[in-house]
């Protein structure tokens, strides 16, 4: 008798578990982080300071309990100002000068993310977006000035852990880092490469 409770116990608990799973499928999940992005590579040289002005957002379906696809996006803000020294000008002559770099990236991603296991009180993840970033440069010497916008192409893979507020639930944690390669040319910025991490809030919109 004791054998039967526990079967009927496993098959019930079994039924819970696949209802929880099968709520996964067809739903809307918004994702969104703060985040902490540090420069690399050569865009070092433009800005070095890590940035702790940044967001990224995402809008992802459910295609089935451990596959979702959507649409990413974000803002990150960089800006650095070197101290007064000497610059050449390029029509020649030297100007005693303080430097401001400042550039700002908005991604628009197209984004693919799977879950490893999405019935475990946390769920290891790992996703990819691609797409393109809008650049808004700006650099200033002393008084003068330059600027520019451009739309170049990004690429995001990141990995990261959801922390459901109750197991099997659609709502909760995240923890997560990417790379972020941003390769774009112009004036004394080669490339926007940068590491991110953040945390956040992911919830059910249907």
């Amino acid at each position: 008798m004791k054998t039967s409770y526990k079967i009927i116990a496993v098959l019930i608990a079994g039924l819970f578990t696949a209802g929880a799973l099968h709520a996964q499928e067809g739903r809307l999940n918004l994702n969104i982080n703060y985040s902490i992005n540090t420069p690399t590579g050569d865009f070092k040289d433009f800005v070095n300071k890590t940035s702790y002005r940044s967001w990224a957002a995402s809008l992802l379906y459910g295609i089935n309990d451990k596959l979702s696809v959507g649409f990413g996006t974000g803002f990150q803000d960089f800006y650095q100002k070197y101290p007064r020294q000497v610059y050449k000008l390029e029509g020649g002559g030297d100007i005693s000068a303080v430097l401001s770099n400042s550039v700002q990236a908005i991604p628009l991603l197209a984004q693919v993310q799977y879950n490893f296991t999405p019935e475990a009180r946390v769920q290891p993840y790992v996703g990819v977006g691609v797409g393109g970033n809008l650049i808004l440069y700006r650099q200033y010497l002393g008084e003068f000035g330059s600027s520019k916008n451009k739309f170049g192409f990004a690429a995001r893979p990141e990995a990261g852990v959801f922390v459901p507020f109750r197991k099997g639930g659609p709502a909760g944690i995240t923890l997560r880092a990417d790379y972020n390669y941003m390769p774009v040319n112009y004036n004394d910025l080669q490339g926007m490469d940068n590491w991110g991490a953040g945390i956040g809030v992911k919830f059910p919109l249907q």
